[in-house]
């Protein structure tokens, strides 16, 4: 899969990102250390990007197990995830509501692509790495 991001979508993700961050392009799949909801296996696509510092135990990372080279930095994704996305996806921002999106030639894959940072705190003590499907 190629992964392609706008100069908008650089400049919008630019405002959540500090210096040493691994960008992370998660699908809420309840695996992996961000999982919101233990039921978050879903009928529409749930991808959002997360910032997580740098110093964030890269242990708990390996589900993000695929890498995508981008002006941004490195992106990281579950290799599982990919199979929701067509083989060339753009992150464009929007125009009307401003909202990012991840696109193809196929259209719209995932609308109002939420940008969070962690605070490691946060999840201190969760163990939710699993690798389980839905």
């Amino acid at each position: 899969m190629k992964l392609t991001l706008t100069p908008e979508a650089i400049e919008k993700l630019q405002t959540k990102m500090q210096k040493g961050d691994y960008i992370l392009l998660d699908y809420e799949d309840a695996t992996g250390p961000f999982v919101d909801s233990a039921a978050s296996c879903q009928l529409y696509p749930s991808f959002r990007f997360l910032f997580v510092p740098g110093d964030f135990d890269q242990e708990k990372l390996a589900v993000y197990d695929h890498v995508h080279e981008t002006p941004l930095g490195k992106v990281y994704m579950k290799s599982r995830s990919e199979m929701l996305l067509d083989n060339e996806v753009r992150v464009v921002v929007e125009p009307v509501y401003h909202a990012l999106q991840l696109r193809s030639d196929s259209g719209i894959l995932a609308d109002n692509i939420e940008v969070r940072r962690i605070n490691p705190a946060d999840y201190e003590g969760k163990t939710n790495t699993t690798s389980g499907t839905c």
